[in-house]
């Protein structure tokens, strides 16, 4: 999807009139980066989203996006992007010039505009982020000391970091600026405040179900009835036909005997969509997906 992945620096304070639903965002970010001057903005840029929320325009609440864009001299500015969503259009872009420095990196300028399109004009990244809001928070040089760059000796390298906005899902994009190609994709599980945000909402939301707390909490369906059970949470992102699932691993350590589950939570839709006992949960670990 398109935090400073998400958290390299957060821009300002959150004050919600109310809570916005996940299809709410992402409606609004999608209306967002639809907009002609926000994609002249963000183009050749390093960029991320800090949060979506409410605020008043013209006494009504709309939706806003706040975000930050990398500007030359390596200085982020804040922008705020004011969105209708039942016009399905942006009502205003306000710009707060230099207002934080990021710290130094190896590619800047040209080099970091021909990193990010070289990422971007990739097949096999095209088809990981159709139809998403995506974000592109870091844009670095590969070191020497670093593997990959033992086994290229004398080409320019550079890592793009392309994060899906609202899921722990990042795609890091090594590629060869001497060559103009990608060398690998590798995709890592983490993810800025949107993210955090929908986990949060996803483990209620399977926690609750009817399902989970037949086979994990013997059906109990108050709280203070859970007494000495030992329960431990862990969720996974995956991208399903442009949709963001949620796979909470929901694990009973006690009372004996111990069980683990798998649901799959729909943030849009608000609901679980699967429930199955699985032997244990999985790692986190980053994985190689393309290697050229």
């Amino acid at each position: 999807m398109l935090v400073l992945i998400a958290g390299i620096f957060q821009v300002g304070q959150r004050h919600d009139v109310k809570e916005l639903t996940w299809r709410e965002e992402l409606e609004a970010l999608k209306i967002a980066f639809e907009d002609a001057r926000m994609k002249e903005m963000v183009k050749g840029n390093e960029y991320g989203i800090s949060y979506v929320n409410l605020t008043s325009e013209e006494q009504m609440p709309y939706p806003m996006v706040v975000m930050w864009v990398l500007q030359e001299g390596e200085w982020a500015n804040k922008v705020e992007i004011i969105v209708d969503l039942n016009e399905k259009k942006v009502l205003n872009i306000r710009e707060k010039s230099h207002f934080k420095q990021l710290p130094p990196r190896g590619v800047v300028g040209e080099e970091r505009e021909q990193a990010i399109k070289i990422a971007l004009d990739n097949k096999f990244v095209k088809e990981k982020i159709d139809g998403l809001v995506y974000e592109i928070p870091w844009v670095d040089e590969i070191r020497e000391e670093s593997e990959i760059k033992k086994e290229r000796p004398g080409e320019r390298l550079a890592m793009v970091n392309i994060g899906i906005v609202g899921a722990n899902i990042v795609y890091i994009v090594t590629v060869s600026l001497t060559e103009g190609k990608v060398i690998r994709i590798t995709e890592a599980y983490w993810g800025g405040k949107i993210a955090k945000e929908n986990e949060k909402k996803a483990k209620e939301i399977a926690k609750n179900d009817s399902r989970v707390r037949e086979i994990i909490f013997e059906g109990r369906s108050e709280w203070r009835e859970l007494k000495g059970f030992v329960i431990e949470y862990m969720c996974r992102d995956r991208v399903v036909g442009g949709k963001l699932l949620v796979d909470v691993y929901i694990h009973r350590e006690s009372p004996e005997p111990e069980r683990f589950i798998l649901t799959t939570v729909d943030l849009e839709e608000g609901k679980v969509i699967g429930v199955k006992e699985v032997s244990s949960m999985p790692t986190l670990d980053y994985k190689v997906i393309y290697q050229e």
